[in-house]
This record gives structure tokens, sequence and C-alpha cells, in this order.
């Protein structure tokens, strides 16, 4: 017990900086990004497009959830499927927030090789699903797309959208009970753009990453303390490694962020840096809502095509990433000191004590919009009966 806890207290002091960084760096994207101008430039299947929305996807502050509405209002705003599934693999694989922590966790290969085999991995999926998908499914409606307040919206974030301010801010701003009182302001001006920026990031994007953060880290500190010495040398083997994460990671839903204390756990238990990088680059890309999801929107086949060459790019990566390392003869991110108790890392703490604030008042906000917006639905229930 007394090693997990060292271990877990040293993953979580090593992921904190770096976790902070990358979403303040996720905040500055978010303010200056407009998605129907990105939309525009990713019209058409051709290899240009592609090219750019594997580029423009993998900076993004989007996890494996919220990529998914993203996609959908690329595609509605004209995108191509090519693409749009180019976009869908490159901005959950990677972004400012898991390359930062990849850093910290995993060492300077980790943080160039991971974006690296993101974008390559998304060009190629894009390239394939545009030219061998078929013909395009008719749009399934379903439940929640075009909600404002409830569900995902397709596209509700437009840039200079009516319902930019309503649907996509905590604070409703509609004339009824949810009305608020604050003075109106210029939402292209810097300082709006960067109040939402920080506003999402430390608020939408902080609240999907914590939770599975926190089970990446448990889970990290469980595989080094409890995984024994040469567990993936026998019997699975080198190629069976690869299968084992691709297996592990197709099904389960987990974040690149979270995902990387998963990853330097198994490292130090053993795993080939390869094996690593192949559960990275699927674990955040597929998982089973989402695969059902844009199912109904793009069609089986697409779909199929989409999650075969995820597979196949992870593995190829992943094999390469092996040569390179016993070429190159790279080192592996250093374990916790076991069996005694650690110093204290005076930045990683203070970055944990800002992290632990600033959640703790991102889940009451959530409370307080989710208590009000139960009120005015109260309310207006209460007004339709009279």
């Amino acid at each position: 017990m007394t090693q997990w806890l060292n271990e877990l207290l040293y993953l979580t002091l090593e992921a904190a900086p770096w976790l902070l960084l990358g979403l303040v760096i996720a905040a500055l994207i978010k303010a200056f990004s407009d998605r129907l101008a990105i939309a525009r430039y990713l019209s058409g299947e051709s290899t240009g497009a592609t090219l750019r929305a594997a580029l423009i996807g993998a900076p993004l502050p989007l996890c494996s959830c919220g990529v998914v509405p993203a996609t959908l209002g690329l595609r509605e705003a004209g995108a191509g499927r090519g693409p749009s599934m180019a976009f869908l693999v490159a901005t959950p694989e990677t972004g400012p927030d898991s390359i930062s922590v990849s850093y910290g966790l995993l060492g300077p290969v980790y943080a160039i090789a991971r974006p690296i085999a993101a974008v390559i991995g998304a060009i190629v999926t894009g390239l394939v699903s545009g030219r061998l998908a078929g013909p395009a499914p008719a749009a399934t409606p379903t439940a929640g797309d075009t909600g404002c307040c409830g569900g995902e919206p397709a596209d509700p974030c437009s840039e200079g959208s009516d319902e930019q301010t309503s649907c996509c801010s905590s604070e409703p701003a509609s004339s009824d009970c949810c009305s608020t009182d604050k003075a109106t302001v210029d939402p292209t001006s810097t300082g709006a753009r960067l109040s939402g920026g920080f506003s999402y990031a430390f608020g939408q994007v902080l609240l999907d990453i914590i939770p599975w953060m926190i089970f990446g880290l448990v889970i990290a500190a469980t595989a080094v303390v409890l995984i024994p010495d040469g567990f993936f040398d026998s019997p699975w083997g080198l190629v069976g490694s690869y299968l084992l994460m691709a297996m592990i990671g197709i099904p389960m839903y987990v974040c690149a962020t979270a995902s990387t204390p998963i990853a330097a756990g198994l490292l130090v238990a053993g795993m080939s840096p390869g094996a690593a990088l192949v559960f990275l680059l699927a674990g955040p890309a597929t998982n089973i809502g989402t695969l059902g999801i844009l199912r109904r929107h793009f069609g089986t086949r697409l779909i199929a095509i989409y999650l075969s060459c995820v597979i196949v790019c992870a593995l190829i990566a992943g094999i390469i990433l092996d040569l390179l390392w016993l070429n190159f003869d790279w080192a592996l991110p250093q374990s916790a000191p076991a069996g005694h108790a650690m110093g204290i890392d005076w930045p990683g703490g203070i970055a944990l004590a800002v992290l632990a604030v600033i959640t703790v008042h991102a889940y009451l906000r959530r409370w307080t919009a989710r208590r009000k917006e139960s009120t005015c639905d109260d309310s207006r229930n209460t007004t339709g009966s009279e």
C-alpha cells in the first residue's frame, strides 16, 4: 500500500503542472478558433482538405465525447466525409493537454512521436475513407441533435450565431426566468474570446478530463505495483502485446490525457514503448459509444473503414517506435521510489492545488447552472399548466 500511494502521488505531482499548462493552451486555441471558417477549408474530398483536417484537429482541445458533436457540426457545415474522418481521428488522439502530460510522464520522445503518429494516422484514415466509403447515407435525425440546452447540438457554436450565447455558455441568455442581468459584451472582442476560451477549458474540458484522469492515475499506480516483471514478455510476446493494447483500447472510453498515466504505468511494468503507443492512439480515438453514434450519421461501411484504419495505423506506429527505441537506446521514464516516503515536489504540489480549486469551482458552477435550469423548467411547466 505504501508503494502504491507513493506511485500515485508521484504520477499525480508529475502530471499536474503539464495538465495545467495544456489547459491554458487549450483555452487560447478555443478563444481564437472559428468552427465555420474551419469547415470552409474542409469541404470536398480532396487530399488537401484531408491534410488540413488532420492538422486543424490535432491541437484542438476536444476529447472522445466532445469531438463527436464537433465533427457532426463540421459535416453539416459542408466538410467532406474524408476530412471529417481525419478530424475525428486527429482531434481526440492528441492535443495540447495530452502532449504536455506526455512530456511530463513519458518524456520528450512520446511528446513528439504521439502527435506525429496521430496526424499521419488521421491523414491515412481520411484519404482511405474518402475513396472507399461509397455513397453517403441519408441523414438520421436523433434526439438532442438540434436541441439547445438538452443533448449535444449539431452546430450551435458557430461564430456570430444567435444561439451562441444561449446554447454555448454555462448561463442561458433567454428572455424568461433564465435570463441574466449581465451587460451585453461584444463576443468578437479579445477579452470576450479569452473569457470564453478559459471558461471552456477550465470548465467543460477540465470536467471531462478529471474523472478519467483520476481513473488513469489509479490504474497506472496499480499496474506498477501489481504487474510482475516479465509479464509482457510471456505469454503475450511483442506482437501479442500490440494486439492486446489494441483490443483493450478500442472499446474503452479514455481521453488522450487520461490514457497517458496508464501508459506510464504499463511502461514501468515492462510494456514495450511501441505497445504503449498503440494504446495511446487506439484508446482515445475509439469507444463503443462513439462508434454507435457515428454509425447512424456516416453508415456502417465508413465506420468499419475508420476503425480498421485506426487499428492498422496504431499498430504500424507502435512497431516503428519500438524499432527506433532499440536503435537509439532511448531511456524509459523512471518510476517513483518504492518503500519510502517521497520528497515534496513544490511545483507539482502548487499546480495540483490550483487544479483542485479550479475543479471544485467548475463543479459548483455546473451544479448551479443545472439547478437554475431545473428551476426554470419547473416554472415553465407551472405556467403552462395554468
